[in-house]
């Protein structure tokens, strides 16, 4: 009944009333139902204007930092609200971007849990997805959220380990393992990766999520950290840190992601500048998906270090 509403209202141009005597329901019903098929994502919206500034930010932002491509929107009023804006930003993108049986390569973190669960597929486009990282439970649990979300896929490869082993030793036999060697062979055909860009503060994801303890943290700012992306730490320059805990993560490296097709990045917020800034300085970045403000205070960033450098500091 709410698809055949969403349908008659958003596809044939009925009116309220109208659909409401067709289905012999009440219009507060039809409106009931509209408002709920837009909260569970079976409605969604695609802006094909888009604001001026934010185009011309777009032009000098890659031009700038050397990126294929950006997506720049508008900024939330509220900050909360950026890892939802920007997630949706994000499945925009690629919906408009895939084609039948590509391959997307997923990182992990809020606002690609949101971009999964923000798409919207025909199953008879075949797009698969696998995962950069280890991490079994998480990428289960995002799978089961909802109707949709990784639902949407035709095929879902996740690596069967966990996303940090407890010693080295462990990381070593993991990495050894087929079935494992395997699915980051197949990563590496991914159309696009998105990943997500993790800062360097007490309410973190990787916190947040249990991969880390706020000491380790603290210990891996102090080595001058700014950000990671799929648990890999590097300073403002975007250089990756030498760090025991990346010897126990399992998963794509930096090294390898940076040569990969097509990196997406999904991050914006002020607590998030010098880690985007640090991932964009070491060219793992190849399509940044950020807000305004975020992108402004990026370009500001760069004035600045290039200043500093042309006047010797």
């Amino acid at each position: 009944m709410m698809i055949r509403v969403a349908w008659y209202y958003y596809k044939d141009n009925l009116t309220q009333n109208e659909i409401a005597n067709l289905l012999d329901i009440s219009r507060a019903k039809v409106v009931r139902l509209l408002e709920k098929a837009r909260g569970e994502g079976i409605v969604q919206f695609h802006i094909k204007g888009h604001d001026r500034n934010c185009l011309e930010i777009e032009e000098e932002f890659k031009s700038v930092f050397a990126v294929k491509d950006a997506f720049i929107i508008p900024s939330p009023h509220k900050e909360k609200e950026i890892s939802s804006s920007l997630s949706r930003a994000a499945s925009q993108y690629l919906q408009n971007k895939l084609h039948e049986n590509d391959i997307i390569g997923l990182g992990w973190g809020r606002a690609i849990s949101k971009t999964v669960d923000f798409l919207s597929m025909e199953p008879s486009r075949n797009i698969s997805v696998v995962t950069l990282t280890g991490g079994v439970n998480y990428y289960l649990q995002s799978r089961r959220s909802q109707d949709g979300g990784m639902e949407n896929f035709q095929e879902i490869h996740v690596i069967p380990a966990p996303f940090l082993a407890s010693t080295e030793e462990m990381a070593d036999s993991f990495l050894l393992e087929p079935s494992i060697k395997d699915i980051l062979d197949l990563a590496s055909l991914s159309k696009f990766n998105v990943v997500g860009i993790g800062g360097v503060y007490p309410d973190a994801t990787i916190i947040q999520e249990e991969k880390m303890t706020v000491n380790e943290l603290t210990f891996i700012k102090q080595q001058q950290a700014v950000g990671d992306v799929l648990g890999q730490f590097y300073d403002k320059n975007g250089r990756i840190l030498d760090l025991p805990h990346h010897k126990r993560l399992i998963g794509t490296p930096l090294s390898k992601l940076k040569n990969a097709k097509n990196v997406i990045a999904v991050a914006g917020g002020k607590k998030k500048v010098e880690a985007i800034y640090g991932a964009l300085k070491g060219e793992y970045v190849h399509i940044m998906i950020t807000d305004e403000e975020t992108a402004k205070s990026l370009l500001e960033m760069e004035v600045q270090t290039r200043n500093g450098l042309h006047s010797g500091i």
